[in-house]
């Protein structure tokens, strides 16, 4: 278990070594350090200071009504300055009542320029520290959303309270936030739809370890279902074809939002399908992109109509000539073979297009290129296993291009991990692969 103190105990240590040994403060904060590191404390939240007082507790005694305007703002820009980088700093403010008098000078005080500050302040401050929100900073929140000239402060401190925390997700979609911000997203300017995309993606994920199981799925069926999410974002994927930064954000939302059959289906209906072959077709040369595109796929064809889509609408020599063109890139190379596996699950037709346009050399060659990548080698057998599983016809094309030697080798380095994807590839192939019984169906010894 990890060892932490709070800064009371760290600067009492400190005043202490001073006092006592007759130390400066410099020397003083050192041995402190060394004591505390030498008992296994992790001080990663304790901020070292060489002064006696610490300049972001200095700077929030500055935030009180009785100070000028020019004050606060000064304040607030010297706690965002310090938070910017240094957890430590964040909890320490935090600690000493930040988020209360951050809360009150973004809701009360009658300057703007005040407000957005504070806005921008609270972003940084409750960046992975965001515990402190609660029903008075979500109803802040939808109240900023709603004025024009704050609105985009707001979409920054609402992503920072949803990243890894299940709980502020849980209350910002059951509030009326997701409401807001639908409106705010169909103005269509640059700067909403980069945040909003953000912030829909980090409310469908599930990655609060803290809790057994989130709402994802259900996050995501609301933000669908009740606010036109992929309408929405499939026309503007041609309204900013030609933005790289935003197109990309857009196919990652996309691809977290379509988490159901008939999803997928409505963004082929809108032309989604027809944008990605564009893409795939006309910028393949770009790697993030053609990256992002080729992971919507896979996501897209979990449905099998789609599946057949991208087939009749000649996508796999698209999906193969990308991973072709990107082939020393492993993140390029393991999304095009997830995007083969899915769109070859129990499709022959689509095994043969893939076989008939040198599909098998091109995954031997992948796994040949990228032997020390654990996602590329499952990625390139859960492709094999798929073609094959359906017409063993295709077998020996694989089995002569050294198939077997290269799943065994990544069996030796990964069979930890990614073992059974690797073992269902040789299993398939109709080669020698060992295969372990879980269970027997007899009783453990010394069991009646």
């Amino acid at each position: 278990m990890v060892r932490v103190i709070t800064q009371e105990t760290f600067d009492d240590v400190v005043k202490e070594n001073m006092e006592e040994f007759d130390m400066d403060r410099a020397e003083a904060v050192r041995e402190a350090k060394e004591q505390f590191e030498q008992q296994g404390v992790n001080l990663s939240n304790i901020v070292m200071s060489s002064s006696e007082s610490h300049e972001v507790t200095d700077a929030l005694k500055k935030l009180s009504p009785e100070h000028p305007t020019e004050d606060q703002i000064g304040a607030l820009q010297t706690i965002t300055n310090c938070c910017k980088d240094d957890l430590a700093q964040r909890v320490m403010a935090t600690n000493n009542g930040a988020y209360s008098f951050l809360l009150r000078l973004a809701g009360s005080s009658s300057e703007k320029s005040v407000r957005k500050e504070a806005l921008n302040c609270l972003a940084v401050v409750m960046d992975t520290n965001p515990d402190h929100l609660e029903s008075q900073g979500i109803l802040l929140i939808d109240e900023c959303l709603q004025d024009e000239d704050l609105n985009v402060n707001a979409l920054d401190w609402l992503l920072v309270c949803c990243v890894r925390h299940e709980e502020n997700r849980q209350s910002i979609v059951a509030s009326s936030i997701l409401s807001s911000m639908h409106k705010i997203i169909k103005t269509g300017s640059r700067e909403h739809m980069l945040r909003v995309n953000r912030v829909w993606m980090a409310l469908v994920q599930d990655d609060d370890i803290r809790v057994p199981f989130g709402k994802a799925h259900d996050h995501a069926r609301e933000i669908v279902e009740s606010y036109e999410a992929l309408t929405i974002l499939t026309k503007s994927l041609t309204s900013f074809s030609q933005d790289k930064e935003v197109l990309c954000l857009i196919l990652s939302t996309l691809a977290s939002l379509a988490v159901r059959n008939e999803y997928c289906q409505e963004v082929v209906d809108a032309g989604g399908l027809q944008f990605i072959h564009d893409v795939l077709l006309n910028h393949r040369g770009d790697a993030e992109l053609v990256t992002r595109s080729l992971t919507l796929i896979k996501v897209l064809a979990g449905n099998d109509r789609v599946k057949s889509d991208i087939s009749k609408a000649g996508g796999i020599p698209l999906i193969l000539a990308a991973i072709n063109e990107h082939i020393l890139k492993p993140n390029t190379v393991e999304a095009g073979f997830q995007a083969i596996t899915a769109v070859c699950l129990r499709q022959p037709e689509n095994c043969k297009q893939v076989m008939d346009n040198e599909g098998a050399n091109l995954i031997t060659t992948a796994m040949s290129r990228h032997p020390k990548s654990k996602k590329v080698q499952a990625a390139c057998a859960a492709a094999i296993r798929n073609i094959v599983s359906r017409d063993r016809s295709f077998c020996q094309s694989f089995i002569d291009l050294g198939a077997e030697e290269l799943l065994n080798s990544a069996l030796d380095k990964y069979g930890d991990k990614v073992g059974d994807t690797l073992k269902s590839a040789l299993r398939d192939l109709g080669l020698k692969v060992e295969l372990k019984e879980r269970w027997t169906g007899t009783k453990p010894v010394g069991l009646e």
